[in-house]
């Protein structure tokens, strides 16, 4: 079941919006906002699959709302409504799956809920792979002897470095996804990747990092992006059409 939270400051057209979802199998509207600030609570709150926002929100507005969702949670499906296409490049600068303009069309609000609900069946059979891609040629043996001293609340943990698989950053907290565990620190991305460097570890988002020994597919995820699977972690990642070019560039003959 879809969990979507619908995001529209005018009443009567949630009310309609949240009819014609209803009238699709497998969608379920647990949320509604009338601004930006209420819709961006609702979402760390209730942490949807799909998020519908109003460019025009009061407070703050769509594209403002949706950028703070996208640093939630990457992974939600945001899809932009509104009256006017002047902001469909913003739009898709914060990786919005979907643009539609008002009136909208039942057949179209379908097509695209069907295409998010085969695309999330997609990433929720992704299970754990049990091999990895071949390692690179010319590794860097040395690399798999250092360590990273992750610390968070009272304790420090040590990880190896070969060890990770991705590392990811949502609701404001960095997790470092390895094959024994995860561990949590509040280091940013940023951090992280200063003190790594490792030609292994790919930075594909600005909320991912990834071991390129790791990946086993990747495949389409919306607009100007891709879902990054990897072996031995049940996490995904996402990597954008631009960080995919440069990816091909570096590590694929």
């Amino acid at each position: 079941m879809l969990k979507v939270i619908i995001g529209e400051d005018d009443p009567a057209m949630r009310l309609v919006l949240r009819r014609v979802l209803e009238g699709i199998s497998g969608i379920e509207v647990i949320g509604e906002a009338g601004n930006g600030r209420q819709l961006v609570s609702l979402v760390e709150e209730f942490k949807p699959d799909v998020v519908f926002v109003d460019v025009d929100l009061p407070e703050m507005n769509g594209v403002e709302a949706a950028r703070e969702i996208f640093d939630i949670d990457p992974k939600i499906f945001i899809i932009f409504a509104t009256a006017y296409d002047s902001y469909t490049h913003e739009a898709f600068e914060v990786y919005a799956f979907d643009y539609l303009i008002k009136p909208f069309k039942l057949e179209r609000i379908k097509q695209t809920m069907e295409r998010i609900i085969e695309l999330k069946g997609e990433r929720d059979k992704s299970g754990i792979v049990e091999r990895p891609m071949t390692p690179l040629a010319g590794e860097n043996r040395e690399n798999k002897n250092l360590k990273l001293l992750v610390y968070s609340n009272d304790k420090c943990t040590v990880v190896n470095v070969h060890e990770i698989i991705v590392i990811t950053r949502f609701d404001r907290k960095t997790v470092i996804h390895t094959a024994r565990g995860s561990f949590t620190t509040y280091e940013t991305l940023k951090q992280l990747e200063e003190r790594i460097k490792n030609e292994k570890l790919f930075r594909c988002h600005k909320s991912y990092m990834i071991n390129v020994d790791m990946i086993t597919e990747i495949i389409p995820f919306g607009n100007k992006s891709y879902l990054v699977k990897l072996a031995n972690v049940k996490e995904t990642a996402i990597i954008t059409q631009e960080k995919l070019k440069e990816f091909q560039e570096k590590y694929c003959l």
